[in-house]
């Protein structure tokens, strides 16, 4: 009896202790997020076991079923059975674990990867069979966003710069082997930055995204759009010809914006673009280089009329090439002093004597002899990149120090002129500074004339108001200059605050070839004295221009026919005959 009762309790031990691994196992199989099916075919008919979280894969609850082969396949949508079948017995077959596979139930997509073991007794009969199926949905749909993030803009859904790239490079190579060509056009948003200004980056970005999305639709077998910055897209056409180039997408982008893009705040915005076009091989030798030189036909594109469209042409690029080049020597001439002013002589028309000068920056060639540019190349770069900041500075300090050693040496009553860039009048800081050298060399505020042009008054005009006011109320005086280009006008001049105006050489040129010519330059003259200011004419190279401004009643004359401009050590020679 002891020895039954100990067989009923091993017995009872054992079941339990395989209750509690099939239960653990369990555990293990539905966290793993992979289903197990077990087969036993020693069972007549086959034994059928099945765990994992098959619920979870087919998102429904699964009763207690007998599961077999086929009521898996039931728990399918009736196009993926055949899928799940064919897999099942190419993955028993091969005996490997196989990539991913997409099937539905009635509930939901998931993929899934399998494996498949069968044991086999000696005479080849199949005796278990365990099939794994591992839910990869979560994987596959993080793999599936991670590749969207690799190729495809978040913001437009249009191509991302690096995957665009590496597209149009594929483009090209195919062009090459076809003996055809590829278009790239970059489409820039004119003036991005005042219209987030106004709006908001939140609906700046909001513009983007439809302008963005716009542009997709442009996509196709020949045709890929990508954006390569905040507010610059870029299109590449394969084969270019008939309706199916940039040119002609080019105009159906202006018949878009012909209407306006309507945000979420019911805000309206009618926006322009430039565009610059660059054609491969035409346009270099590899796709990176038809992409950079496509860069620099947009940007040439938007300095000479925004809202356009420019080709890629040899001029353009070297042009840009000759620019980068001067920026880089400017650069190292700030670093190194390299400038140097020159003082071109002005005197007073009624009697022909010396009035002062104006101070001139030079870039002397340090190699050789005369200038390595003029300013009217390398000013507008330096206004461009900002270096006009430190050159500016430079002009300042050593027309002062001059002033000062001149006036210590000649004592001769003049008026130095000094250049002051919008740029410079826009520091914050600029009015104290220029008073503080003034007194740090010593020089009197009263000989000091600040030249200014019509653009300074273009951001701030309140502001520039303010500054040129406080600068005269320290003394100085202050000269409009370049009066009659741009946006000259009359009616504004009796609302600044100056002391002399400049009158462009453009006038002289025409007053005396042309009636209608001659009587505005005589009007400025006039209205300018009757308004207290001092009238120069630049630019004076005939001694027929010289009298017809003389017996005109104009202040003083500055031009080559009583002086080019000069260095110091040639002006002073001036100054010494002047005293003479």
């Amino acid at each position: 009896m002891e020895d039954l009762k100990y067989q009923i309790d091993l017995l009872t031990a054992l079941n339990e202790r395989l209750l509690a691994s099939e239960k653990m196992y369990r555990h293990i199989a539905e966290m793993s997020g992979t289903l197990f099916v077990y087969f036993d075919y020693k069972c007549s008919p086959a034994k059928v076991d099945l765990v994992g979280p098959w619920d979870e894969m087919v998102g429904e609850k699964i009763a207690n079923h007998p599961y077999d082969e086929s009521y898996m396949l039931n728990l399918l949508v009736e196009d993926d059975q055949d899928k799940f079948r064919i897999h099942m017995l190419e993955v028993e077959r091969e005996g490997l674990e196989t990539d991913s596979v997409e099937v539905r139930s009635r509930n939901k997509r998931f993929w899934f990867s399998c494996f498949v073991r069968v044991t086999y007794d000696d005479d080849h009969n199949p005796v278990e069979k365990i099939i794994s199926i591992k839910d990869i949905t979560k994987i596959k749909m993080n793999s599936e966003e991670l590749e969207y993030l690799a190729y495809y803009d978040s913001l437009t859904g249009v191509y991302n710069r690096n995957y665009f790239v590496r597209k149009f490079r594929d483009m090209c190579e195919l062009a090459d082997s076809e003996k055809v060509s590829v278009e790239i056009m970059f489409v820039d948003i004119d003036d991005f930055k005042k219209i987030n200004d106004s709006i908001g980056l939140l609906f700046g970005d909001e513009l983007v995204q439809e302008f963005g999305q716009y542009l997709k639709d442009f996509n196709n077998d020949d045709t890929i759009v990508g954006r390569f910055g905040s507010d610059v897209f870029v299109i590449a056409v394969y084969n270019p010809c008939g309706q199916r180039s940039c040119d002609v997408i080019y105009r159906k982008i202006q018949e878009r914006l012909r209407h306006t893009f309507v945000l979420t705040n019911k805000t309206e915005i009618m926006i322009s673009v430039s565009c610059g076009v660059a054609e491969y091989p035409d346009a270099g030798r590899t796709a990176l280089e038809v992409i950079k030189n496509g860069e620099i036909v947009l940007y040439k594109a938007k300095e000479r009329c925004k809202g356009g469209i420019s080709y890629f042409e040899l001029d353009i690029l070297n042009s840009f090439l000759k620019s980068v080049s001067l920026e880089k020597q400017l650069k190292e001439a700030i670093e190194t002093n390299g400038f140097q002013l020159y003082y071109q002589p002005q005197y007073n028309a009624s009697d022909g004597k010396l009035r002062g000068a104006e101070a001139l920056i030079r870039w002397p060639d340090p190699e050789g002899e005369g200038f390595i540019t003029s300013p009217n190349e390398f000013i507008p770069i330096a206004e461009k990149n900002g270096a006009i900041i430190p050159i500016g500075n430079y002009v300042i300090k050593e027309a002062l120090k001059t002033m000062s050693d001149w006036r210590s040496k000649y004592h001769i009553p003049m008026v130095l002129s000094i250049n002051i860039s919008a740029m410079q009048l826009e520091k914050e800081n600029f009015v104290d500074s220029l008073s503080h050298m003034i007194s740090l060399y010593g020089v009197n505020p009263e000989s000091i004339e600040i030249e200014i042009t019509e653009s300074v008054f273009i951001n701030n005009f309140e502001d520039v108001i303010d500054k040129i006011k406080t600068l005269r109320g320290l003394g100085l005086r202050v000269s409009l200059d370049d009066f009659g280009t741009g946006y000259s006008s009359l009616s504004y001049l009796k609302n600044l605050p100056i002391d002399t105006l400049k009158i462009d050489k453009s006038f002289i040129d025409t007053a005396l070839k042309d009636d209608s010519s001659g009587i505005i330059y005589e009007s400025v003259i006039q209205m300018s004295q009757k308004l207290g200011f001092e009238t120069v004419a630049e630019g004076v190279e005939t001694r027929e221009q010289f009298n017809y401004l003389r017996d005109r009643n104009i202040d003083i004359i500055q031009g080559f026919l009583l002086g080019k401009p000069v260095s110091k050590v040639e002006f002073e020679k001036l100054l010494i005959r002047q005293t003479a």
